[in-house]
């Protein structure tokens, strides 16, 4: 706990609940809903050594008076831990803890994704290619594929091959990469998440950059790893895929889109993959966006994949809401 005098309410909460003993806390986390108990243990879990004075002044404000020499042994998680098995049953008690235990990592993750791109480039160029892929592999997949491109060319795609192998990763290996950082940056949570790797994972960042970079990274790791190249490009998804959802997630995603966008994104796409929008819009909407389109000018190339992209991002969100069902490159994921 730290050693400054304003704590907030979950801190409070916590160092109170832990001084009052474990059967008085799981009582009283039978009356919390799971929000409450979740930010309580969270500040828990976070208590290594107990500062007698906080505890005082917190014991004073809940009590009024008390002596201040109640002070607790053990670490903070064991506390809760052994507290909420007594509160909920086996299921719950293991849910909210894996919940805790991994808000725990994800805080550091949390401080990069606040910063710059260029600033978390300058911050992990200098690190071994799998602490990189580690770190971008926990990281938003748009920050992830942004920083990717501001990396180095001859270290990419020797980064998106371990991020496709993450999964093979060691926990003496992470462990060890997490003391390195911890020596850079300060806040570092204790426990680091499991690595979202594979090549799904890969795909995802690659997804975001921009066409050329990512033809050059796959090509680049053609070159040693074919089959992992073309196991990567199958998780893939482009603009042209979306000729493959159904039509209700078509119209679905038609609604959260721009006319605008929608006009840019179709300049470069097929005779087929037009002819699955326009289907999904209404006789008068397909035929203004038609004429649109027939009287638009040039554009920039860039401009077009850059309004691709955010359609496919905005589909990426309905997929994760549930809204709509997305493969990956080529349609091959089956829906029954």
């Amino acid at each position: 706990m730290a050693e400054r005098q304003t704590l907030n309410g979950a801190e409070k909460a916590a160092l109170f609940l832990m001084v009052m003993g474990e059967e008085f806390t799981a009582t009283i986390f039978n009356h919390l809903d799971e929000k409450e108990v979740k930010a309580i243990g969270e500040e828990m879990t976070r208590i290594r050594n107990i500062n007698p004075k906080a505890i005082s002044s917190v014991l004073n404000e809940f009590l009024g008076a008390i002596n201040g020499d109640k002070i607790l042994g053990g670490s903070g998680g064991r506390f809760f831990e052994r507290t909420v098995a007594r509160a909920f049953s086996p299921n719950k008690a293991t849910t909210l803890l894996s919940k805790v235990e991994s808000r725990k990592g994800q805080e550091y993750f949390e401080k990069l994704e606040s910063l710059s791109p260029e600033m978390v480039v300058n911050f992990i160029s200098g690190e071994h290619p799998q602490t990189i892929a580690l770190i971008l592999s926990n990281i938003s997949n748009e920050m992830a594929g942004i920083v990717l491109q501001l990396l180095p060319e001859e270290i990419q795609s020797d980064v998106i091959v371990r991020i496709a192998r993450l999964d093979s990763v060691s926990n003496d290996i992470v462990s060890e990469i997490q003391e390195i950082l911890a020596e850079q940056v300060s806040s570092i949570g204790e426990a680091w998440p499991k690595p979202h790797g594979g090549p799904g994972a890969a795909a995802e960042i690659l997804n975001q950059v921009d066409r050329k970079t990512e033809s050059a990274i796959l090509e680049k790791i053609e070159e040693d790893e074919e089959e992992l190249a073309e196991e990567i490009r199958q998780s893939m998804f482009i603009f042209e895929d979306f000729i493959n959802l159904d039509d209700r997630s078509i119209r679905a995603l038609l609604k959260e889109i721009g006319n605008e966008e929608l006009l840019l994104a179709l300049k470069t796409a097929s005779e087929s993959l037009k002819d699955r929008i326009f289907g999904n819009l209404s006789q008068r909407a397909a035929e203004m966006l038609k004429e649109d389109m027939e009287v638009m000018g040039p554009v920039k190339l860039v401009e077009v994949e850059q309004a691709q992209q955010m359609i496919i991002k905005t589909a990426r969100r309905l997929e994760e809401e549930g809204k709509i069902v997305m493969g990956g490159k080529g349609g091959n994921d089956v829906v029954v």
